[in-house]
């Protein structure tokens, strides 16, 4: 072989020899991480704009069928009164074209501070005495959701109900409603589908609905944006009108159900002043509804069968005054509500309560408002004993109390005024008014949390 033919071989040799001692070193490499195989995308995570807190109340009280000629006319009888709180808080009204003389529903707007979530509470009372409606309302100032459960109200002779849709965004709702009534789910009557224009309430009479319905409850379903759902309730009796109430909703159906809140002011009576309204929307089940009074379980468990998609009331047992807990249990979701009255005869009033979300532990607290109205409260239960400090917004002391598990507390509360709960355990509370002739209730809804960091990819 000559010695050029030598030399490429060598060249050749050696090259394939390198190559193959690259090719494993890089296996090998990979094998046991000394070279990366792959490569990370650059990234960094980012904490999103914290929202405006958007409230809306209820409203003024209405009544319906006050004008002979125009017995379907709808009338604003008593102006709402709202105490609120939240930094640089905007207060400014949704108009209310179905009823005559409103002033508007109150809406109250809180901006966010940086991209911390606001904290803001608010919430309305109104009173009223005529020969038509008669008694005291008060409910939270709540967000709108595309879901919603009304647990209340009646469509019998002498109910006057009225569901109450606010939308409080800059774009139209679609509402569906849908009622659940003695035969199950109803079809939708002239009143099933509402358009909700941007930035006012719409006002159905429930009756329009379905009659002769006394233990109706309503779904709520938005489209195109939320909607803030409430319910008027009131009756007359006779000649005699027997309370009335504007109550909140259930955000969705559970298999517990954690009714606080629910004040008793009178001996027992002859009639019923004491009934939970339960359903089990889509499969039938068994429900356990239990009383928790201050000194823990007020008697033995009521079980309440349910046939899917219809309503079901229950009396609850005697109960001395004071106040108490309704905890429903059921093997498939229900919602469930609790109505109380003063009485049934002259001067009555009553409530309906509906169940109480569980508020977090830490230091963050919530804060909630309590309006204008006779004696409030607060009354708490928790699963474990919990210790709970209130602070009031505009400065002064700390109220505290222990609420022991499985047992209903209650600290008194200022009217016209806002608080910062905090504890060391969750609990699920309610602001509660009572009086001679007077009696509202509604639960203490948690603050929106800040959205979740996201992580972003260029």
């Amino acid at each position: 072989m000559t010695n050029s033919r030598v030399g490429v071989a060598v060249r050749l040799s050696a090259g394939a020899v390198i190559a193959a001692v690259l090719v494993v070193g890089a296996a090998a490499g990979i094998a046991f991480a000394w070279m990366p195989h792959t490569a990370s995308p650059p990234s960094r995570l980012v904490e999103p704009a914290a929202a405006d807190s958007q409230l809306t109340c209820s409203g003024p009280l209405l009544a319906i069928g006050r004008d002979a000629n125009a017995p379907q006319k709808i009338s604003a009888v008593a102006a709402e009164h709202v105490t609120a709180t939240g930094a640089d808080q905007k207060r400014n009204t949704l108009a209310s074209p179905d009823a005559s003389g409103a002033s508007g529903v109150t809406r109250l707007v809180t901006p966010a501070q940086h991209r911390a979530a606001p904290i803001a509470a608010g919430a309305a009372s109104a009173s009223i005495t005529a020969d038509d409606v008669a008694g005291f309302a008060a409910s939270s100032c709540a967000p709108a959701l595309m879901e919603s459960w009304l647990v209340g109200g009646s469509t019998d002779t002498g109910a006057a109900d009225l569901v109450l849709l606010a939308n409080p965004g800059s774009v139209p709702a679609t509402v569906q409603l849908t009622l659940y009534g003695t035969d199950g789910v109803q079809e939708p009557g002239p009143g099933g589908t509402v358009i909700v224009a941007a930035g006012t309430q719409q006002v159905v009479p429930l009756a329009g609905m379905g009659l002769n319905q006394g233990a109706p409850i309503v779904r709520v379903t938005a489209t195109g944006a939320p909607v803030r759902a409430a319910l008027q309730s009131s009756i007359v009796r006779g000649l005699q009108p027997g309370g009335v109430d504007q109550s909140g909703v259930i955000a969705a159906a559970s298999t517990t159900q954690v009714i606080t809140g629910v004040r008793v002011t009178a001996e027992p009576q002859a009639d019923p002043t004491s009934i939970v309204r339960l359903l089990a929307p889509t499969a039938g089940a068994t429900a356990s509804v239990t009383v928790i009074g201050v000194h823990g379980t007020t008697g033995p468990a009521v079980e309440v069968p349910l046939k899917a998609g219809a309503p079901v009331e229950a009396e609850l047992p005697a109960l001395a005054p004071g106040d108490y807990t309704v905890v429903v249990t059921a093997d498939q979701p229900v919602v469930a509500a609790a109505w109380q009255a003063t009485g049934t005869g002259k001067d009555a009033d009553f409530a309906w309560v509906t169940s109480a979300p569980a508020l977090p532990s830490g230091e963050a607290g919530t804060v909630f408002s309590v309006p204008a109205g006779p004696s409030p409260q607060l009354v708490l239960v928790a699963d474990a004993d919990a210790a709970v400090s209130l602070t009031r917004v505009d400065g002064g002391g700390a109220q505290k109390v222990t609420v022991v598990a499985g047992q209903t507390a209650s600290v008194p509360l200022a009217a016209g005024t806002s608080y910062r709960l905090t504890t060391d355990q969750p609990v699920r509370a309610a602001v509660a008014f009572a009086a001679a002739g007077a009696l509202a209730a509604y639960p203490v809804w948690p603050q929106d949390a800040a959205s979740a960091p996201l992580r972003v990819y260029p």
